[in-house]
Parts: C-alpha cells; structure tokens; sequence
C-alpha cells in the first residue's frame, strides 16, 4: 500500500476507500539545498509580511478515488496534469484574508446570535430555557465536527493542488454531515419521547443539524484553501436566507411563529447556505468516506476530538457544579461577562481559523520568524480582549443596565478580573496555532489534558472560597498556569522539530 493513502472500509460495501494524505515535502531529500532562505528581520512583527515568503510546495499527489465497488475511478488530479501546488499568499493577499476571516466570523457569529436574539424576543422564558438546551447541543456538536471532520484541511491540505483539496473536501464535509445525520437521528428520537416543549424543539434542531454542520465545513473548507471569501459569500447567503424566512413567518403567523418554526426557519436557510457551498467548492459531501476519513487522519482528528470533549466535559461539569451550589445571580452574573465577552472569543476562533493553514502553508520559515508570527497572533488577541473588556467598564450604568438588566451590577463587579482571566487563552492561540499547523495534535491534546482537572477544580473550589469573585479568581490561575508550558513547547518544536 501506497503510504501516500490510508485505507479505510466502508462496511455498508465491504470496498476500500481511498483517503488522499498529502506527502510532505521532507520525504524529498534534498529539498533544502534548493531552498532559496528567508532573510531574518529581526522586530519584524507584521504577521501578513512574516508569513509572505517563498518555500517549498507539496510535491503532487494521485489521488485515486474508488467507487463504492470497489473498482478505482478516475484520477481526478490528472485532469489537470499542469496544475502545481497551491501558492502561498502574496503579503496584500495575506492581509486581506486575515481581514476577510475576521470580517466573516463577525457574520456567523451575528446569524448564530440573531436567532437567539429573535427567539428571546419573541416567546416566553420557558420556551427559551427549551430553545437554549437545543442549541447548547449544537454549538457542542458543531465544535465536536470541527474536531473530527475539517481540521485536517487546514494543517494537512493547506497547499495542496485544487484537485487534490477538492477530493479531501468531499470526505471532510461528508463527515460533518454524517455525524449530523447521527445527531440528528438520536434528537429527533429523544424529542419524540420527551415530548413538550423541550422534546418539540430538541426534535427540530435534530432536523436542521446536518445542514448546520455541513454549512459549517464549507466555511472552514474556504479559510484551508486560503479563500475566505467563499466562506463570507456563504454566511451572507445564510443570513439573507434567515431575514426573508423570518420575515415570512411573521407574515404568515403575525406573531413570528414559535421556538420551533423559528429553529426550522433557521435550519432551512443554513441548507441553502450548504448548497451554494456544493457550488463555490464544486464537491458533493461523500458520507461514505467519513470513516476513512477519520481514522485515515486519526493523528489530528482522533486527538483534536479527544482534546475537544475533555474540554468542554471539564468547562460544563464545572458550570453545573456552580450553578447548583451557587446562586442564581451569581449564575446571572458569570452569564452576563460571557455575553459581553463573547465577541473576543470569535476573534479569537476567527485568527486561529486564519493562522493554522497559513502557517502549515510556511512550516520552512526560520523559527525566529515562525516565534514572531505566533506572538502577534497572540498579541492581537491579547490586546483587543482587554481593551473590548475595559470599554464596558467605563460604560454608564444604565447603559450596561440596558444591556443585561438586574445582573448587570454584578457582572460589572467581576469585570476585570474577567478581562485578566482572558490574557491566558488569548496568549496561548499564537503558539496553539503553529503547533497544530505542525501536525503536533498529540502534543497539543497532552497539554490541555493536563489541566482539565484544573479546569473543573480551581473555579468550583472559587466558589467555596470567595464567592463569585473566587470563581473568576480560579479561572485566573488555571488560565494563566498554561501559558509557561505553550511558550515553552513553541520554541522547543519550532527549532527542533521537523513538521510531519
């Protein structure tokens, strides 16, 4: 076997399927004495500028993609005989896709929040509290997707040629939508027995999941292929398909329809939204390549999955916890500072998204310049938060009463510490960034491991301690305690080790 692809089965056929696996460029000995070097520009902190430098490209890669039968189909990369490896970005180009990838997680993120903010509006605090139990297992299961079916396109297909990309995009996103389908069946079945409101709307985000997750592998299909554009084309398509359904139903009802017409509203316009998405990428999600596709990638996706779930297990687990043990205000208030500092964190997603294929496209950079890159990714994120967190505190009260009502008070009260508590995620996208655009995944999975139980112990033993300003206190340490050990290991794998 051709240790370019890894087999998997497809047990509805019994066939091979092939999984395309980018050859990397160090199997070519050689390839360094013909590499033409990066000057070093020491202070040099433009990250688009840092990232704009020629380098070694993927040598091609036959892809031979089976029929289900088993029987090789055609190559697709041999259509194209003449087509090279994608070229990395110019330093304009650079610039304008970290631009774009910023512009656009503001229009996802802006359609995701719409359709709480019209569903808030619009029926009673019971049926929200229904509404917001769905869509809590979709934003879990969108991460879980993002982990399992399209994190491989940007660390291992950054730079490959579009026909190569093009056949990885069909497996990735034929993972988002089997495991969309998945969901989608078990919600659909738990809804049917619970039945209510809570079981109506669990039953309609189990409806609209595939065409969630499949919208959202096309997205992050765009922003692998150095094309986010694409990815804003289609959350407008989206969010222009959202307003006229709304604006339908409220037509049709006078009232704008419930919880669930809105989630199915919502569901329909996201599936318009992956069909244009089949169109701008030319590719049909192949559902029956996602096994292979996930074990034939298992370095990334078994350990991005791993690492995903250990997370948010430790981060909700705690959340309970609190909730249980604290009270109600004090749930309102940490509540309240994850609204208000929600926009940090699409930030946040928003450079990694951009950053991850951009540094796979440049491993061959020297690490001095590799180390700038990862800090002024880390120093944007850094320094917005804060300045976004402290714009809140110099708001009038009724202003920040307005926007959260009686918790306001109290959110306000822990706000900076909240805005301290930030700086350590922010601090560790940079170095996070190369070390899975390095294919480092095991690395990354054994670092956060670490502190999951810190995660679930230091907020809880916060609470217990002093009060709501123990919680955030706890986050703080914990926080800040995994910033020595992701500086630490990006110095250590850019100058000694070799990307796979």
């Amino acid at each position: 076997m051709d240790e370019d692809l890894r087999l998997g089965t497809d047990h509805a056929t019994g066939a091979d399927e092939a999984v395309p696996q980018p050859r990397h460029r160090d199997h070519y000995p050689g390839h360094r004495d013909h590499h033409p070097g990066y000057p070093d520009r020491p202070g040099y902190l433009d990250l688009s500028q840092l990232l704009d430098r020629p380098e070694y490209h993927l040598e091609r890669l036959d892809d031979p993609i089976r029929r289900s039968d088993g029987v090789a189909a055609r190559d697709l990369t041999r259509e194209e005989p003449a087509q090279q490896p994608a070229a990395a970005p110019s330093r304009s180009r650079s610039r304008i896709n970290a631009l774009v990838t910023v512009g656009d997680q503001v229009v996802s993120s802006g359609t995701n929040a719409a359709i709480n903010f019209i569903i808030a509006r619009r029926v009673d605090s019971s049926e929200f509290g229904a509404f917001a139990i769905a869509y809590t297992i979709f934003a879990m299961v969108v991460g879980l997707s993002r982990a399992a079916g399209t994190a491989p396109l940007g660390i291992s297909y950054a730079d490959v040629p579009a026909s190569t990309f093009r056949s990885a995009v069909r497996a990735a996103a034929g993972t988002a939508l089997a495991l969309g389908a998945a969901v989608g069946v078990v919600l659909v079945l738990i809804g049917a027995a619970l039945r209510g409101t809570v079981g109506l709307n669990l039953a309609a985000m189990g409806v609209v999941m595939p065409a969630l997750l499949v919208q959202d592998a096309w997205r992050y299909a765009s922003f692998a292929q150095g094309r986010p554009l694409l990815a804003v084309g289609n959350d407008l398509v989206w969010a222009a398909g959202l307003t006229i359904g709304v604006g339908l139903l409220a037509a049709g009802s006078g009232t704008g329809g419930g919880a669930v017409a809105l989630v199915l509203v919502w569901g329909a316009a996201a599936a318009l939204a992956a069909l244009v998405g089949v169109a701008q990428h030319h590719a049909w999600p192949d559902p029956k390549r996602a096994l292979a596709w996930f074990t034939g990638h298992r370095e990334t996706t078994g350990f991005m999955t791993a690492e995903f779930i250990s997370l948010q297990g430790a981060q909700q687990t705690s959340t309970l916890i609190i909730g249980v043990v604290g009270s109600t205000s004090l749930v309102g208030a940490l509540r309240g500072l994850q609204t208000l500092l929600a926009p940090t964190t699409n930030l946040a997603v928003a450079l990694m998204s951009f950053a991850i294929p951009e540094f796979s496209r440049r491993k061959h950079m020297p690490p001095g310049q590799v180390i700038r890159g990862a800090y002024l990714v880390s120093g944007l994120v850094v320094v917005s938060s804060t300045l976004w967190g402290l714009a809140f505190m110099l708001l009038p009260t009724d202003f920040g009463a307005a926007l959260l009502g009686d918790t306001w008070n109290e959110t306000r009260d822990l706000l900076l510490l909240a805005v301290v508590a930030q700086v350590g995620p922010g601090l560790a996208v940079g170095p996070a960034a190369v070390l899975y655009a390095f294919g480092k995944t095991r690395l990354t999975f054994w670092i956060n491991l670490f502190f999951v139980p810190f995660l679930l112990a230091c907020p809880v033993t916060g609470l217990f301690v002093g009060g709501a300003k123990g919680v955030v206190v706890g986050n703080i340490i914990v926080f800040w305690a995994t910033i020595p050990p992701w500086l630490y290991h990006l110095h250590r794998q850019v100058r000694t080790a070799t990307p796979r």
